[in-house]
């Protein structure tokens, strides 16, 4: 089946069938598409930053996080900050994931627009909630914690910047 889908066209096919009204031809064409892996990743990430439904983004995040390729990260992230709250929180899930490979995207977009954006530090909360690292542990208590707070959303760009540099030194 995979030499199969490897044309553009059953790529588009499968889009197409990703973006349908009937929930199992979508969950098809999801499993298709997570089979196909790689090849289908930057399709989908078109989808999840241009679709005005909210139905296919969900769809889209969803593959994105099934299928675990990195080059997604950047986008998931983008997408903690979608208007629907249930693809905000696939796109967390997804990059939950992740793992430590996700902080990177997710800490420059907090140093970025952390102190801006409540759904991206609701986000980011939810994806660092209960993940551990060797060294960084202390700092990960503190984003948490300027996460956590409502008072003082400017802390999160600090927190996320010496989460950061630690990162930057060790590698």
């Amino acid at each position: 089946m995979r030499k199969q889908i490897l044309n553009g066209t059953d790529l588009k096919s499968l889009m197409e069938m990703l973006a349908g009204k009937d929930s199992a031809t979508r969950q098809k064409a999801r499993n298709s598409l997570v089979a196909l892996g790689k090849p289908a990743v930057s399709s989908l990430i078109r989808v999840l930053r241009n679709s005005k439904s909210d139905h296919v983004r969900w769809e889209a995040a969803k593959t994105l996080g099934a299928i675990g390729d990195a080059g997604a990260i950047p986008s998931l992230v983008k997408a903690l900050e979608d208007r629907d709250h249930d693809v905000a929180w696939l796109a967390a899930e997804a990059l939950r994931d992740f793992k430590m490979a996700a902080w990177p995207s997710l800490l420059r977009g907090l140093v970025k627009r952390g102190s801006d954006s409540v759904s991206l530090r609701h986000g980011a909360h939810h994806v660092l909630r209960n993940q551990k690292e060797d060294g960084f542990n202390d700092l990960l208590a503190s984003l948490s914690d300027a996460l956590e707070s409502s008072t003082l959303p400017e802390s999160t760009t600090v927190a996320a910047n010496d989460l950061l540099k630690r990162m930057k030194a060790k590698s």
